[in-house]
């Protein structure tokens, strides 16, 4: 099938639609084309700063329309997870959207629980680092949200997530990841949106969103305004490969007309 018959696409947001701050070039004319073809579009992130609700308002102060359930983030994902298994409480190194998530589902936040759940924290130190490591040391696992290394605002980029990873796996090996390209995250992705694999697109910047478009039996593609590069593409194996690349989202645009 040609993408221009593809009905819904899947968009990443960090290094693809946004840095951020701003929107990255294409970005608006894209959705805008999609909404003038009738296409669904619906966004998917391992950045847990905002809620689900929080994105959807972002976007659409950005001139892009989203509702709450057009999006999917790992940290709902992280939420989802725990509650299917009645974990009640948990202590969380992440800021208000992974917050929001865990609590959403009636988990409390506390020091004297068994998991540690991981997301993005840029207030991340050494206090936090204690808290979590008495957990681990004593038997507790950690729940990881995203294994991405930076995170770009338009004025350049920041730590993200693995180095938190980093420092709170010297305490423990227990560690399961809840973020793209997991089993987790497709099986939540698969319960979470209504869609038919053969009529999708999966969009993203990583090897990472390849792996998970791949597996979820969509067509994929790789923008290389973020961490995808030319060398990395090339040492993938066939099944690994996406099914297009695009120097930014202007080319998708032209595809689609």
């Amino acid at each position: 099938m040609d993408i221009k018959e593809r009905d819904t696409f899947f968009l990443d947001l960090d290094k693809t639609i946004w840095n951020w701050d701003e929107t990255i070039i294409g970005a608006e004319d894209l959705i805008d084309t999609l909404i003038e073809k009738d296409k669904k579009i619906y966004f998917h992130t391992d950045n847990n700063l905002l809620s689900r609700e929080g994105y959807a308002q972002k976007l659409s102060s950005m001139n892009i329309p989203a509702e709450e359930d057009d999006i999917i983030t790992s940290g709902y994902v992280a939420a989802k997870k725990l509650a299917d298994e009645n974990v009640k409480k948990v202590y969380a190194i992440g800021e208000q959207g992974l917050i929001d998530d865990l609590e959403n589902e009636d988990i409390d936040i506390s020091k004297d629980a068994e998991v540690v759940v991981v997301g993005l924290d840029r207030q991340f130190n050494y206090e936090k680092l204690r808290k979590a490591m008495k957990i681990l040391k004593d038997g507790g696992r950690m729940i990881i949200c995203s294994t991405e290394k930076t995170f770009r605002k338009t004025s350049g980029e920041r730590p993200h997530q693995e180095p938190i990873n980093r420092a709170l796996k010297t305490f423990t090996e227990n560690v399961e990841l809840v973020g793209k390209p997991s089993e987790e995250f497709r099986d939540e992705f698969r319960n979470y949106f209504t869609y038919i694999p053969t009529d999708s697109v999966f969009i993203g910047d990583r090897l990472a969103d390849i792996e998970t478009g791949n597996q979820l039996g969509m067509k994929t593609g790789v923008v290389m305004s973020g961490d995808a590069t030319r060398e990395k593409l090339a040492k993938l194996d066939e099944d690994e490969e996406p099914d297009f690349g695009l120097s930014n989202l202007n080319r998708l645009k032209r595809n689609i007309i």
